[in-house]
């Protein structure tokens, strides 16, 4: 049997932790063919962005156009654009449909200072060209403060924005929580079908957490080939990226954020 091919579209990571490079081991994880389209190449580490490189516009739909013409694609990702201009040409792909099971991670937090200010409003302008065509969005609070034009806090503002999002298009708007914490759990707000509902799990301390939101999107995206339904493909994705923040609670990869084990390699023992 063929392996399930899923696309990922976003930046290339040079320290590994986030990005391409995290998705493409989360579907090698899940025993799924990667392909990818690279926005764009960051040079970055486990403590920040340095710089950022764009590939220009036609490069990117190069890339996208050639994946589509041959593989099977089966659902896509899509993490950072450098500029509204990438994003657009992905977004008129989307509306073609082209990109099935499209999941959304609107990266709009790169740690490039540059990405700021008008360039980040730019950016969320043009990612609201490409999110009516989602199936499921994955925003979290800062993001999703940025798409909606005001600030997300709590639980509630995260239910509120949620809807204000479905609003636009998305079937399924999951607003992560990051470092929100309740009685002792990680709080993420699933809006679908009309109605908001919180998902929970126990609080996972680690300094290594880089990768998380590609991860959980990228499951979410894989888990939709085999069949789930967008509310269990979510919160299947949640528990995968939980249990790959505790196994890599012990790393020390770098001087800042490390990345996270989407393998289980911490579980194993190498002979």
């Amino acid at each position: 049997m063929d392996p399930s091919v899923v696309l990922t579209v976003g930046a290339s990571d040079s320290s590994g932790g986030s990005g391409i490079q995290a998705d493409l081991r989360t579907l090698a994880a899940m025993r799924m063919h990667g392909a990818s389209v690279v926005t764009a190449v960051v040079s970055r580490n486990t403590r920040g962005v340095t710089d950022v490189y764009p590939q220009p516009t036609t490069v990117v739909s190069g890339q996208l156009g050639s994946v589509l013409d041959d593989l099977p694609v089966a659902a896509v990702k899509t993490g950072m654009f450098p500029n509204p201009d990438t994003a657009i040409a992905v977004a008129v792909r989307a509306r073609s449909g082209a990109l099935p099971n499209l999941v959304v991670d609107p990266v709009l937090t790169t740690g490039d200072p540059r990405s700021a200010g008008a360039s980040r409003r730019g950016l969320a302008a043009a990612l609201e060209r490409l999110l009516p065509h989602a199936l499921v969005a994955t925003p979290n609070r800062e993001e999703a403060s940025l798409l909606v034009g005001w600030e997300v806090v709590t639980p509630d503002d995260m239910a509120k924005a949620a809807a204000q999002l479905a609003a636009g298009g998305p079937r399924y708007v999951v607003i992560t929580g990051g470092d929100f914490v309740a009685a002792g759990d990680a709080i993420d707000v699933v809006w679908a079908d009309g109605a908001a509902r919180l998902l929970r799990s126990p609080r996972v301390t680690s300094r290594n957490t880089d990768g998380s939101g590609a991860t959980f999107a990228t499951a979410v995206a894989a888990r939709l080939t085999l069949g789930d339904d967008p509310a269990e493909a979510i919160a299947w994705s949640k528990g995968f990226v939980g249990r790959a923040i505790s196994d890599a609670a012990d790393w020390r990869i770098g001087a800042g954020t490390g990345p996270i084990d989407q393998f289980g390699w911490s579980a194993l023992t190498l002979r």
